[in-house]
């Protein structure tokens, strides 16, 4: 068999892919948020990093236990030598890393449970410190630091932020906007340290001693030596050690005379990285490094020829990588960057020269910090050129698909029709049609297939059947959120909280984009408290960026101008300036839309009240047999109005299937007269973990159960999503 470790690695993660899929999570047992506790350990790595409440520098450092995890030690007072190796007792606060509670928001527990660390420490008291340092590990710091420090000095904080990333695998210090710039564009994995890195760095070394007239094998030795040494102060990513075992298989090939086979070295690579921790099988770092490798390795090899030597040549690797690696976003970031491939010809090409002006700048600004300047300059024009290119690619239309999230049966139907895309494509059949009569009518039939394939491949994997109706109340914390779905339009009702920050950014965009919503028919504003419209301000801010999730209408209670605070104005205000056109809505006016019924039943027209709560919007939603109530805050004058408008007509308004309870359950919401006139089937209390206010209060839950009510609440379930399709809803929790 034709490179055998590549069969055999490939079992091996199909089968740990497998495995995880069914075999039950290894159970953690993590300490209490907030509890204070001592633990000890080895210090295995550390670093600096810049506080976000201070925005002062503090340690970082990676203790590592006696079960082999590590735990985040949190540090301000930089007055102590902590080297790496040592052994450190410590006491400190617990910090737990936040768990995903919407589909598609970033999962920090299963991210770091994947790098084998456990929780973080802060307000962290030295309780000892003992054993012998690790020298080697300890001067690599130092010469990070070092390095950077020149950086630092021979170019502006911007650049020297850009180039610590890419050189330096050092994150901290590179600038937000140019963080989300390079990502939005598809460029970002120009900052991870990989086989660019090594191959430039690690072969111009190898070939410098060769030259040199070092022997092979001594110089081959030292190259693979020092790489894994830059590897390891870079952090050691999973691309980075991929790179450095291939980077070493290529120098032991030269060592032996044999030729080398990329492909098996990736075998190799991959299996190691398996067995040490098969969960980065889920790492989408890992997956996005072996399978760009991949696609070069079988994929490019198989594109027509006028891809391949043709006009299309510059992007032909591009468009290889793009196939393979498709799901991984699909399945990871559900957005995909529609000018990449073009940016990325842009922008590669001058890697290696950006990273040889950095390397310089280093080296000259060692001894004459002015003529790392000249060089440093070089670094600015090429990141200028960088950034230029960003700019133009997030100004042109339609630069972002929202493809949304790809089930593992579609990415697994994908993938085989992929394969049977090589495997005809390949060698074997190619030889094999030759030999054959009809040789040329042969060739026309399997390329058919193979490209008849690969398009209902794609077409599998994007797939997205639309719901009839699909209700999603997020877990915005202490807020409301929520998420309306049909076959023809995508409402959002609300979208804030005061527990969480940027919720837009973390909670309400993650999640349109896991639906492959990238345009809001409307946003739906009940009142103005901050928890209701905070995201909702930072969704309206993001449309000054083309690609941004779309916002076609903002639809606001219709109620008098002294009723209208500071953040309805702000609102209009805001909305005016994105030309986003806003309409006002009051009982018995309707939300058109084919397949559902949406229906105003507060507030009254001009309503005029100081407290924003008795004003909000209340909507009634009808499809087939369900009926749904949106309730927002509503309390007071604005309860009194809604419960003897519903008594009034209590025939349409009785057994409601779906209640979204007012004002996050607080006490004084959702009387007993109200309940059971409504009746509801289903209530869900939108409100954050451990809230100060108490909700849901347990009257209210009293009040609920006496109905017969099933209730769910965000802050125990997590997101809560109710289905409607063929006159029958079901219920799913995101946290079971």
């Amino acid at each position: 068999m034709k490179r055998p470790l590549c069969a055999v690695t490939g079992l091996l993660a199909a089968t740990v892919f497998f495995l995880l899929q069914f075999l039950p999570a290894e159970e953690i047992s993590y300490p209490t948020d907030r509890e204070i506790i001592t633990v000890k350990g080895i210090i295995s790595n550390k670093e600096l990093r810049t506080s976000p409440k201070t925005g002062e520098k503090q340690l970082v450092l990676y203790l590592k236990t006696d079960r082999d995890r590590k735990i985040l030690l949190y540090i301000d007072d930089l007055g102590y030598r902590l080297p790496i190796g040592c052994v450190l007792k410590v006491r400190g606060k617990v910090k737990n890393f936040p768990v995903s509670r919407n589909p598609g928001e970033f999962d920090s527990r299963e991210y770091y449970r994947i790098l084998k660390t456990e929780y973080s420490l802060t307000d962290v008291e030295l309780l000892g410190i003992g054993g012998s340092e690790d020298f080697v590990s300890e001067s690599l710091y130092d010469a990070k630091l070092y390095f950077e420090s020149i950086l630092d000095k021979t170019m502006s904080e911007s650049d020297a932020g850009v180039m610590k990333a890419i050189l330096l695998g050092d994150k901290n210090d590179l600038e937000e906007d140019i963080k989300d710039s390079f990502k939005r564009n598809g460029i970002i994995h120009i900052m991870a340290v990989s086989g660019l890195h090594i191959s430039i760095i690690g072969m111009s070394l190898y070939k410098l001693l060769r030259k040199a007239g070092a022997r092979i094998i001594f110089a081959a030795a030292f190259a693979i030596c020092v790489m894994y040494m830059y590897g390891n102060m870079c952090g050691m990513s999973t691309s980075a050690c991929r790179a450095i075992v291939m980077f070493a298989v290529n120098l032991g090939a030269d060592i032996i005379g044999r030729s080398y086979d990329m492909l098996s070295a990736l075998s190799l690579a991959g299996a190691m990285l398996l067995i040490s921790q098969p969960l980065y099988i889920r790492h989408s770092g890992f997956l996005m490094s072996f399978g760009a490798v991949i696609a070069i390795g079988y994929v490019l090899p198989v594109m027509p020829e006028y891809i391949k030597s043709g006009k299309l040549k510059i992007i032909s690797a591009s468009l290889a990588i793009m196939l393979v690696t498709l799901p991984v976003n699909m399945s990871f970031y559900y957005t995909y960057p529609v000018y990449s491939i073009v940016l990325n010809i842009l922008i590669l090409p001058l890697m290696s020269v950006l990273m040889f002006l950095g390397i310089l700048s280093i080296a000259l600004g060692a001894f004459i910090v002015q003529t790392g300047i000249i060089t440093g300059a070089g670094c600015h024009l090429i990141i200028r050129w960088f950034l230029f290119c960003c700019d133009v690619g997030k100004a042109l239309p339609n630069n972002t698909w929202y493809a949304g999230h790809a089930e593992i049966w579609q990415v697994a139907i994908y993938l085989i029709f992929l394969m049977m895309f090589v495997f005809l494509g390949g060698r074997s059949v190619t030889r094999a049609l030759n030999l054959g009569r009809n040789k040329e009518r042969n060739k026309r039939i399997i390329i058919g297939i193979r490209y008849v394939l690969l398009f209902a491949g794609l077409v599998i994997l994007c797939l997205r059947i639309r719901p009839g109706l699909r209700i999603t109340a997020l877990d915005v914390g202490q807020g409301d959120g929520i998420v309306i779905e049909t076959k023809t339009a995508n409402y959002l009702i609300d979208g804030g909280s005061t527990s969480k920050k940027n919720v837009a950014k973390y909670q309400i965009v993650p999640f349109l984009s896991y639906r492959g919503i990238g345009e809001l028919d409307a946003v739906i504003v009940s009142h103005e408290d901050e928890d209701h419209i905070s995201g909702i301000l930072e969704l309206i801010d993001a449309m000054s960026e083309n690609g941004s999730i779309r916002i076609k209408n903002l639809i606001l209670p219709d109620v008098s101008d002294d009723s209208k605070g500071d953040n309805y104005r702000k609102l209009v205000e805001k909305a005016l300036e994105r030309k986003i056109p806003i309409s006002y809505i009051s009982r018995g006016e309707r939300i058109f839309n084919d397949s559902i019924d949406i229906r105003c039943l507060a507030p009254i027209k001009d309503m005029s009240t100081d407290e924003p709560n008795s004003y909000s919007t209340v909507l009634y939603i009808k499809k087939d047999e369900f009926k749904g109530l949106f309730t927002g805050d509503v309390d007071g004058e604005g309860q009194e109005l809604l419960r003897k408008y519903i008594k009034d007509n209590c025939e349409e308004y009785q057994d409601i299937t779906l209640l979204k309870v007012a004002h996050h359950g607080s006490r004084y919401t959702s009387d007993k007269e109200f309940l059971d006139i409504v009746n509801p089937r289903i209530s869900i209390i939108s409100c954050g973990i451990n809230n100060r206010y108490d909700h849901p209060h347990k009257e209210l839950m009293e009040r609920l159960e006496n109905t017969g009510s099933g209730i769910y609440v965000t802050a125990k379930s997590g997101a809560v999503i109710a289905s409607f399709a063929n006159k029958k809803m079901e219920i799913k929790t995101y946290i079971d």
